[in-house]
């Protein structure tokens, strides 16, 4: 580790840290990685097109992708300000899906609603504003080339996409602003509502989000999650040049600027402890400049809370100098424990693989403690022996990694099932609808009294359990005689031909 990245950033006006549960919001994921929204504040009126390429792995090969964005030249392309309504807008679709079970259009709100979650003041301004973020996210188009994943189908798509589907204002106000009583309806697109109800995302901390004031931060912010989510709490490199064309932010070459810049940015989130450290070092590989993150205790919070598979991520305390470690590093650790030199262990690693080598160690370790170390006075020279013998593990072994792994397993099993579940109950509902829905073109309202009286006189005469049925429960028992007639005469799919129709849901997305 450099020594500039033992540097406490400079904090001209300290924010306070997160002191409050965090509010999670759960952010799609598309939307986060192909950064969608710029942290370009001030928005520059003749730019109507921004593209972002990457080259990623996927199935051990590299694939090139890339997302356009086009918009128009009176509204011009989402930015932070877009960012911070549309996490709004989520945090209000998250509690109407704790009432309904699902994400469905239309989605309405007051501008009250909106201003509140925002914790900005109430003037007239605000509520145009939130007419013009409606009309960008309704006007701007993306282009996936294989980048956007469609949860649901389990895709990269290569098509147009747009975000919302349509924006309208349905409230009215006076002429003069005052007692601005406003309503708006959004149609999301069905791509972002599958995504979102099939859980492809990441869960932010909007409290936390609400304490940033620089774009960049919060442009940043939202990655956080996800690159500390996939790296398990250790620290990551980012490639200078490549966030600043994420973010839609300039690019410099200077040190100094570099720190000036986006510094600013990296100290708020220090602030609020999402990073402890930070740190700009030059690419080995290339010209140009990498930045060095270490994740803060608040962060860790969020991810322990977020994901049960993380709950033994690192505290990640701010007063500990040292960043998270990797694999390779604990398992140089692991050797260095034993007696064996770092240059040794360096060379055992990189030649055996960190999972083998913690592996043989944890072995070596519990026939050690057992007593049946018979004499081995050298228990690094033991190490390195069944290192080199290539001398096996015994499959009954359980060590501490694959302990883990079959415990992620069982959590993976565990979701698969809930999700499996909710969608048959989904399916039972969906059928039900069809049923009613068969009920109503059958007989109108008087046409189906009419009916029920029907089945009443006829099975108050013929049918002997009907007639011991008390007569308050005659209406109930002939509606469920119709229906069951009904249901009869209803071709429907299994439930099995019904998902695969309807492409509702990836029981291997643990998200």
């Amino acid at each position: 580790m450099s020594k500039s990245l033992a540097h406490k950033t400079e904090r001209s006006a300290p924010l306070l840290p997160v002191a409050v549960d965090p509010d999670l919001v759960r952010f799609e994921k598309n939307l986060l990685s192909i950064g969608f929204f710029g942290a370009n504040d001030s928005r520059d009126k003749n730019r109507t097109s921004r593209r972002i390429e990457q080259v990623v792995f996927r199935n051990g090969h590299k694939v090139k992708v890339a997302a356009e964005f086009r918009g128009s030249e009176q509204l011009g392309l989402p930015s932070t300000t877009d960012r911070d309504k549309f996490i709004a807008l989520l945090k209000i679709l998250s509690e109407e899906r704790v009432k309904t079970g699902q994400i469905a259009n239309p989605i309405r709100f007051s501008g009250y609603r909106m201003i509140q979650e925002l914790g900005l003041s109430r003037n007239g301004e605000i509520y145009e504003e939130i007419v013009r973020w409606g009309k960008r996210m309704t006007d701007t188009t993306i282009t996936s080339e294989k980048v956007v994943y469609r949860a649901a189908k389990k895709v990269y798509s290569d098509e147009v996409l747009h975000v919302f589907r349509s924006f309208k204002r349905t409230g009215e106000s006076n002429l003069n602003g005052t007692d601005r009583q406003e309503h708006y309806e959004v149609m999301l697109e069905e791509w972002l509502i599958e995504n979102l109800n099939q859980r492809y995302v990441i869960p932010e901390d909007f409290n936390a989000y609400k304490m940033l004031t620089r774009p960049t931060a919060k442009g940043i912010f939202g990655n956080l999650h996800l690159w500390f989510h996939a790296s398990q709490g250790r620290q990551v490199e980012k490639d200078y040049a490549e966030l600043c064309n994420l973010l839609n932010v300039q690019v410099y070459p200077h040190l100094s600027k570099i720190k000036s810049t986006m510094g600013l940015a990296l100290n708020e989130l220090v602030n609020i402890k999402y990073l402890d450290k930070w740190d700009v070092q030059p690419m080995s590989s290339k010209d140009g400049y990498k930045i060095v993150l270490a994740p803060g205790p608040a962060l860790m919070r969020v991810l322990r809370e977020s994901y049960p598979e993380q709950q033994e991520l690192p505290a990640a305390k701010s007063e500990v100098s040292k960043l998270p470690s990797s694999p390779e590093d604990e398992a140089i650790q692991l050797l260095k424990r034993h007696g064996i030199l770092p240059a040794k262990c360096l060379a055992l690693v990189e030649r055996f693989g960190a999972d083998l080598v913690c592996d043989t160690v944890e072995y070596l370790e519990s026939q050690m403690n057992s007593g049946k170390r018979n004499g081995v006075e050298n228990p690094a020279g033991l190490i390195i022996y069944s290192l080199e013998k290539d001398l096996p593990v015994p499959a009954g072994f359980i060590s501490s990694r694959r302990r883990e792994e079959m415990r992620q397993a069982a959590e993976r099993d565990r979701v698969k099932e809930e999700a499996r579940q909710a969608l048959e109950a989904a399916y039972m509902r969906w059928v039900d609808g069809k049923r009613q829905e068969a009920l109503a073109e059958r007989y109108s309202g008087d046409e189906l009294e009419a009916k029920l009286s029907e089945v009443i006189k006829k099975n108050s005469k013929g049918d002997t359990f009907f007639r011991r049925v008390p007569p308050a429960q005659h209406r109930n028992l002939a509606l469920q005689l119709i229906m069951k007639e009904i249901r009869d005469g209803l071709v429907l799919p299994s439930f099995e031909e019904w998902k695969s129709q309807n492409g509702q849901i990836d029981l291997f997305q643990a998200n």
